[in-house]
């Protein structure tokens, strides 16, 4: 009878060994599976520091395409739509049709990665727009294909509805 236990016993523990064997080579102990976050060369720079300059008149309203860069392009395609105001009034900035999401930045020292943690935890919500001051940033992601990450930054505010803006864009790779 006791040799039938210790048989027993040491079937347990040889199968139990080749089963959980097939797991230690596949993940060695002390490692757990972590997303890489992503690195410069996953974002190569499509182009740095284009400036783009606004000018319409009182209560007027241009739009913006961050996936070349231009100013006054059709609603349908622009990135970002920006609104003169009359009188005291600062003008706006807000998401236009081909935005897929975008975030407001206190400042443009952000990179690609920056830019996208920008977006996933402080995005515009919809019909948010932002006031257009010297220093204020956006991040942007284009709903194109293939999709750009734009980073616009207001450099210069003119008289009524004037504003020069400056847009570093990043490829964004699947």
């Amino acid at each position: 009878m006791l040799a039938l236990l210790i048989s027993a016993v040491a079937g347990y523990f040889s199968w139990r060994t080749l089963t959980m064997a097939p797991m230690r080579h596949a993940m060695p102990v002390g490692t757990t599976p972590v997303d890489r976050p992503p690195g410069p060369e996953d974002y190569p720079v499509a182009y740095a520091k284009e400036p783009l300059r606004v000018q319409v008149g009182c209560a007027a309203v241009i739009f913006l395409d961050l996936d070349e860069p231009r100013a006054d392009v059709q609603e349908q395609v622009a990135d970002l739509r920006y609104d003169s105001r009359c009188g005291g009034e600062s003008p706006r900035l807000s998401l236009g049709a081909g935005a897929a999401s975008g975030s407001q930045r206190s400042n443009a020292d952000a990179d690609a990665a920056g830019c996208l943690r920008s977006i996933r935890t402080s995005p515009l919500g919809p019909g948010a727009d932002v006031e257009v001051k010297r220093g204020t940033a956006l991040c942007v992601l284009t709903a194109g294909a293939p999709a750009v990450l734009a980073l616009v930054e207001i450099i210069d505010v003119g008289g009524t509805g004037t504003a020069g803006l400056r847009a570093t864009s990043w490829k964004v790779l699947d």
